[in-house]
């Protein structure tokens, strides 16, 4: 099972903080994830960050990374800060 956490305004959209998952890629999380909190979440995950095991994952390698069992992915709203 991969473990999925989200934080800031995208718990807050969801109404949870992490759910578990059985996706083998991050492609196929963030479709999951779409459609278990709807258009306006998803919308969200076009900016957001992607860590998988506190390593962050780049928006061209969404497609090839692969997720195996005991994995954390951590998702994040697009981060500001000066």
């Amino acid at each position: 099972m991969i473990e999925v956490r989200l934080f800031a305004s995208l718990r807050s959209a969801a109404g949870e903080k992490k759910y578990f998952s059985e996706a083998s890629t991050i492609r196929e999380l963030l479709q999951e994830v779409s459609k278990r909190y709807g258009r306006e979440f998803a919308g969200k995950l076009k900016t957001a960050t992607v860590l998988v095991n506190g390593k962050n994952i780049t928006h061209l390698r969404w497609k090839r990374t692969r997720l195996k069992d005991g994995d954390i992915v951590s998702l994040f709203p697009p981060l500001a800060g000066g």
